[in-house]
């Protein structure tokens, strides 16, 4: 495929390290980001060679920009691991900062779950609302906004649970957990890929965690920073 063949954007890439320097800044002891050009094109080579052995495009092994929207920045690092090895790694930069919010919605008793169809996995999963924090917007307005847009209820009280990262292999994205008491609940929002609502009791929702009916990590996270607490 001809997609496969395409290279990263490396212009844009050198780009970023002087506008966003931060990107490329690493603890010591650490995985270092390579920026020194001989540097980068060693590990490239590395990597060229190892994929040339799983039969892998020559562009699989360059470094840049993978892709680039309002919402993500996927980029391809040239790094020195610990023992001294050469080699690439991905990860995604999300634009908002990484912050997010998950919401475990509670309405007379009952947790709130949605049915969402996910592009990324191709089917569809038991979920609790989240959503990215906009610009100008703090983590509870966050939390109104999504139970508003994805269940059409409205939160009369609100608990901060705790914060977890998402993908730690790839992205550098995070949610901040909360427990919401609904006063009401409304229409999924379909527009978002949410095809139903679905409420069941926190014992219920338990059996589920063990039976496999719910697989959503933010939900099983939620649930379980709740429950450790004791709110559900």
């Amino acid at each position: 495929m001809e997609g496969t063949r395409r290279r990263a954007d490396y212009r844009r890439y050198r780009q970023l390290v002087e506008s966003r320097p931060e990107l490329f800044r690493r603890p010591a002891g650490g995985i270092d980001i390579l920026l020194d050009e001989a540097d980068i094109r060693a590990a490239m080579r590395t990597v060229a060679r190892r994929n040339r052995a799983r039969g892998l495009p020559p562009a699989a092994s360059s470094v840049g920009v993978l892709a680039e929207d309002s919402y993500i920045l996927a980029l391809r690092d040239a790094v020195r691991f610990p023992d001294g090895s050469l080699g690439t790694h991905n990860r995604v930069v999300y634009a908002n900062d990484a912050r997010g919010v998950g919401v475990l919605p509670l309405f007379e008793g009952r947790i709130v779950l949605l049915r969402v169809f996910r592009h990324a996995i191709g089917r569809f999963l038991l979920e609790i609302p989240r959503g990215s924090v906009e610009a100008g917007d703090g983590l509870e307005e966050t939390v109104l906004r999504e139970i508003a847009e994805e269940t059409g209820g409205h939160v009369a009280t609100l608990a901060h649970l705790g914060q977890s990262f998402c993908d730690t292999s790839l992205s550098n994205a995070g949610l901040d957990y909360f427990l919401a008491e609904l006063s009401g609940v409304g229409e999924p929002q379909l527009s978002e890929g949410i095809f139903g609502i679905v409420q069941v009791t926190p014992g219920r929702f338990a059996e589920m965690l063990v039976e496999g009916g719910v697989e959503d990590a933010h939900a099983v996270n939620a649930f379980c920073m709740a429950r450790l607490r004791g709110l559900v």
